[in-house]
Parts: structure tokens; sequence; C-alpha cells
């Protein structure tokens, strides 16, 4: 098991850090770039602008559309995304093309080339996009809980910004945004999949000449102190149930105390053998879903609990919910629950592993947060070492009551 949990890692001389995860059973080969600028990187001034630059990536010009699509050409299929921190854009395409289809993920990223026009036929198509997530109540009352919980950090802001920074974002301060960030030293390159030795020397070739730039600054953002509001309530026009989520601040990615709080979102939300989905769905019947994480970045984290009740039931399932919390602090987890949550997290982690798509982007992630080849190796390691007493004294300090907020989007009456 420990061999399908490490790739190689090299860093080249213009400092572009490729990662390399080879599978030649594979039928298919995959090429990811990502660059670290996201949501929490951008000003809070132009706030969507990271997300704006994806957009613009694969449709900012004539021949960014022409080279997108021509990915399909080669078998494959090509996803770009924008995340916290990062945009990455991933190819999945058949061996026998992949360096053709990493010279134009190569070009989609490095190019300058934006064009006027169609920076303001994305921007309407953003404005669309922001339009149509705010109909959605599950990601309202996540945007509820996260500005409840964070005073200053960009984690507080949506992705995709505002629709007011939208609209007064210009050109010239897109492409200095992409001209500032989007240089090698600040980038990832995976390659995974069906290639040889002869592939991948020709892609980290054609890679390797592209020049370092200067390194972006990385905004300073203060400490978060004060406590969370007891609870936020909204309404929503056009929805029939409540939507209610619990959370708390936690710590970030490489903090000793994140395998436990991992392991605290399976135990509670993770399967159907999990404490809320037994409590809320199968003992009282006032939920169909219940859902529980704890995600982190490099310098965030906070662990929600999510669900939707009828209005009436959601003062019983918060208090359900609470008392659940409540137990991880004073009583230790079953040893046998607490082994079945680890087995359902390696389970997960070892299917991704086998997935071509979800494969790209755990490394990606643990390349980012651990920076280095053993980084999920090592997490699973450590997730395999947290006892029950280790869960007792993190819930102790992150989830007493004192620390959670509570979001609530109800129909509007």
């Amino acid at each position: 098991m420990s061999n399908s949990l490490v790739w190689q890692r090299k860093v080249l001389s213009n400092g572009l850090t490729v990662l390399l995860y080879p599978r030649p059973q594979a039928n298919t080969a995959q090429l990811a770039l990502a660059v670290e600028y996201g949501s929490n990187q951008e000003p809070a001034e132009l706030a969507g602008v990271a997300h704006f630059i994806e957009h613009m990536l694969a449709g900012g010009s004539e021949q960014r559309i022409e080279q997108s699509r021509s990915i399909e050409n080669f078998g494959g299929v090509m996803d770009l995304y924008t995340d916290r921190e990062q945009v990455a854009g991933v190819v999945d395409v058949l061996p026998e093309k992949l360096e053709g289809a990493s010279k134009i993920l190569s070009d989609l990223f490095f190019g300058d080339g934006f064009e006027s026009g169609k920076f303001e036929v994305e921007q309407k198509i953003i404005l669309n996009e922001l339009a149509e997530v705010a109909d959605v109540p599950t990601i309202k009352v996540e945007e509820m809980l996260l500005e409840n919980l964070f005073e200053y950090h960009p984690i507080r802001r949506p992705i995709g910004g505002y629709t007011k920074t939208i609209k007064h974002l210009t050109l010239p301060q897109l492409t200095q945004e992409h001209k500032t960030n989007y240089g090698p030293q600040n980038m990832r390159l995976i390659l995974s999949g069906n290639f040889n030795k002869k592939n991948q020397d020709n892609i980290l070739e054609s890679f390797s000449n592209k020049e370092k730039t200067e390194n972006p600054s990385t905004p300073q953002v203060k400490l978060e102190s004060s406590k969370p509001k007891e609870m936020v309530v909204k309404e929503k026009a056009g929805i029939t149930q409540s939507y209610l989520s619990i959370g708390a601040r936690t710590i970030n990615a490489t903090h000793k105390d994140a395998p436990a709080l991992d392991l605290i979102g399976t135990l509670l939300g993770g399967g159907t053998s999990s404490r809320l989905f037994i409590e809320l769905r199968e003992k009282h019947a006032i939920t169909y879903d219940v859902n529980s994480a704890h995600c982190k970045g490099s310098d965030f984290g906070y662990l929600s609990v999510n669900c939707a009740v009828n209005t009436q039931k959601a003062t019983k399932a918060q208090k359900l919910i609470l008392k659940e919390l409540e137990k991880l602090q004073t009583s230790l987890v079953p040893q046998e629950e607490l082994e079945r949550a680890k087995q359902i997290m390696l389970g997960g982690i070892l299917r991704g592993m086998d997935d071509s798509h979800d494969a790209m982007e755990i490394i990606n992630y643990m390349e980012a947060q651990f920076g280095s080849e053993l980084g999920l190796q090592e997490y699973v390691a450590n997730i395999q070492g947290v006892t029950s007493k280790d869960i007792q004294t993190v819930a102790a300090q992150y989830l007493n009551k004192a620390e959670l907020g509570i979001a609530i989007l109800k129909p509007k009456k």
C-alpha cells in the first residue's frame, strides 16, 4: 500500500515543481497544472479575479477557445477550476496525444493574450454563474457560516467573488494579476497515468524554458480572535426546508491536531454508520441527509455539520447535533467505532488514488500543504495513530459550545 501513496518529486531550474505518478496499467494519461493563486490570495477589492482568470484561460481569445476545444481531438477532456488556494487545469487524454495536450495546457496558462471582447463576454457569464450559485441554499448557508466564523480571513468571501467586484473589475487589473502570479515558481505540474520516459522528458523540456517571474507577495491575514455569533438566521424565498450549518474555526492542514479533527468529521457524518446519520435520520427521521467535514488549507481550518430539515424541526436538529458534539468531549469514542472511522477514511483515500481525476486532486492538495512526495503516506500514518483520548482532547479544545457558530437559512414567510 505504501508505494501507491508515494509519487516522484522534482523542482526544475525555473522553480516549477514536478510530480510524477506513473500508472502503466492505465489506458489514459493525465496532466495537471496548478497555480497557487486562488480566492484566498487575491486582493479583497478584486474578489473573484482568480476565478475570472480561470475563465479567461480557456475563453479569453478566439485562439484560446480553439486550443481548449482541440483537447477533444486527442480523445480527451479538460477541466479547469478555481479553489481557495489555487487555479488548476487537468487534461485526460490518450497516451500518444499527451505531448500535444501538454503544449496546449502550457499555452493556456502562460500565454498573455486576452481580448477585451472576450473579457466582456466572460464577465456576463460569471455574473450569471454567481446568480445561479446564489439560488443554491446549501452554498448560501455555508457562506453564512464562514462569514460568522471568520472576521478577517479571505475564506469568508465566496470563491467567485461578488457581483459588485466582478462588475467593476477591468481587463488591465486581471492581466496584471495573471502576469504577477502565473510564474513557474508558483506552479505545480503533475503527470500521471500511462506515460513513458520519452513523454516525460519532452514535456518537462517544454516547461523548463518558461521564465521565472518575481515572487508574488502574500497578503497578510489578521489573526482571528473574536468569538462567532451564537446564531445567524436569514430567510430565502423559494425553499421549503430550513438549512442548518453548525461549525467552528480549527487549524491548518499541517497542524498536529488536523488528523484527529478529520476523524471527528468522519465519526459525525461519514457514511451511514456515522453518529449524526443514525441520530438525525434513522432515530428521529428529521432529515434526509446530514454531513460533516473538516475543511483546511495552508492557513485556515473549520469543521462544519450541515443538514436540511423541516423548519419546525430545526431547533430539535440543532439540539441533537450539539449533544453529539458534547459527547465527543465528555466520553471516549469506543475503539471499534474509531477503527471503523479510520477504515472509512483509508478506503476513501485509496479509492481516490485509483481514480485518475481524484488522484490528481489528492496529489495536488498534499503537495500544496506538505511539499513532500511522502505527504500522503505520512498523513495516513498520522490518521492511524490517532487515539480515542486524542479525539476527546481535540473536541474539547475546538468544539466546545463557546467556539461554535450556527447559521440557519429558512423559508421566507
